[in-house]
């Protein structure tokens, strides 16, 4: 399958990728804005969720939720909405032979919020129900616990925010976030499917060149939000007849240390073999139920993670053996070529299964690579970075970011105390 991406820029910074596929006749078209938890103070902290929620919600177009909700059965169009710690993502799909009407609808709704006070007071209660549900969770405290001991300033980790942030928020707030995050420099336009580039190319840029340029965002001077300065190790109180054990290091920021990214990735394919060492020594032939080993790819709190789940009985001997595992990879044939050669070629596969779906890409893949890779030319090389990596640079991925370095380890078990 050809990949094409065609890529241009507004004179307003507004970054327009298309991709061509032809294979439906439906178009997807994403705005990718460089915001989300890690922008925010404690001050602020939840406000680029609750700015999700109310971006489905009255524009200039589009008066009130009722107008909004019509045009949107209108036209057919599937929509949604994501906000994670690094990147916000809003999302449509329709017809083809009505992409300009979806155009224009994304178009109002990023460009022309009205932050109804009464459709304000409505979502807060949505947000709230959201936040408690998330509280309910048994392994809220677990998630919590995290964000506090890996992170510089927790709430930077935090989408789902503070309650006391969420029930303030009133329009001039909101106003206020989006005229410094909502803007065209500070964002990207991804359209994928059954289009012709040069004609979409050429509509982007008269509807959403009059986008006004901003010029606010803190976004690139923001600093890392990660840090271990010595081992640590702590127990939480989890849900009863559950074990879990996760060692987490810090790892290469796709900021400004993507050349290690690479065997990272690589690694992490490598240790996923449930016919590898990591897995028959942990589980086949240890006390594990099941393990794994990652690397997380972030701008701000990327992490290296060993984990797995286990009978909480069996805790002290799991980090003993999972500590002793962590140890043995810098033993000489615990990789091996071939295995690395072909943990690389799956990576590859993924990538091109992942371009099997415009919408996939629209939605998933170019907006998420987009912001961590500080654009598209990361992505776009990964192939062929991925086929050179070896063994030799998975060792000296291992030296730099794992061997003798801090970590914290998070020890859940049902009664909350543990000590080793």
């Amino acid at each position: 399958m050809n990949f094409t991406v065609v890529e241009s820029t507004l004179p307003n910074g507004l970054e327009v990728i298309v991709y061509e596929d032809h294979s439906s006749p439906v178009v997807t078209v994403c705005v990718a804005v460089k915001t989300g938890a890690t922008c925010e103070t404690p001050e602020t902290n939840g406000l680029a969720h609750f700015y999700e929620h109310m971006f489905f919600k009255g524009n200039t177009a589009l008066p009130d939720q009722t107008a909004y909700n019509t045009r949107m059965r209108e036209l057919g169009i599937i929509r949604n909405g994501t906000t994670g710690s690094e990147d916000v993502r809003y999302y449509l799909t329709v017809s083809s032979d009505l992409f300009s009407d979806g155009l224009e609808f994304m178009y109002n709704a990023i460009t022309g919020p009205l932050f109804d006070q009464a459709e304000i007071a409505q979502e807060q209660s949505v947000v709230m129900n959201e936040y408690e549900r998330n509280t309910s969770n048994p392994y809220w405290t677990f998630w919590r616990t995290q964000e506090e001991l890996l992170t510089i300033e927790p709430w930077r980790s935090s989408a789902i925010g503070s309650p006391e942030v969420i029930q303030s928020a009133d329009r001039e707030t909101m106003l206020m976030f989006q005229q410094k995050y909502y803007t065209p420099e500070n964002s990207a336009l991804i359209i994928t499917g059954d289009i012709d580039p040069t004609a979409v190319l050429a509509e982007v840029s008269s509807l959403f060149g009059s986008w006004e340029y901003g010029g606010r965002s803190d976004y690139a001077s923001l600093t890392a939000n990660i840090s271990i300065e010595r081992d640590t190790t702590v127990s939480i109180e989890g849900p009863a007849g559950v074990g879990m054990i996760r060692i987490v290091y810090v790892g290469p920021s796709m900021a400004d240390q993507q050349i290690w990214t690479y065997p990272a990735d690589v690694w992490g394919q490598y240790m996923g073999r449930m016919s590898g060492e990591f897995h028959n020594d942990l589980v086949t032939n240890g006390p594990f139920f099941d393990v794994y080993a990652s690397y997380y790819s972030q701008r701000f709190e990327p992490s290296i993670t060993f984990g797995g789940s286990i009978d909480p009985l069996n805790l002290t001997q799991g980090l003993e053996m999972m500590r002793a595992e962590i140890q043995n990879m810098f033993l000489d044939g615990y990789f091996d070529g071939d295995g690395i050669e072909l943990a690389g070629e799956q990576l590859r596969r993924e990538r091109l299964f992942m371009q099997e779906s415009s919408t996939d890409m629209a939605t998933e893949t170019l907006p998420f690579w987009w912001v961590e890779g500080g654009g598209l030319d990361y992505y776009l090389t990964y192939p062929d970075s991925l086929a050179a990596v070896t063994a030799e640079d998975i060792s000296l991925f291992l030296e730099r970011w794992i061997k003798n370095k801090p970590s914290v380890t998070f020890i859940l078990t049902p009664e909350g105390e543990w000590t080793e």
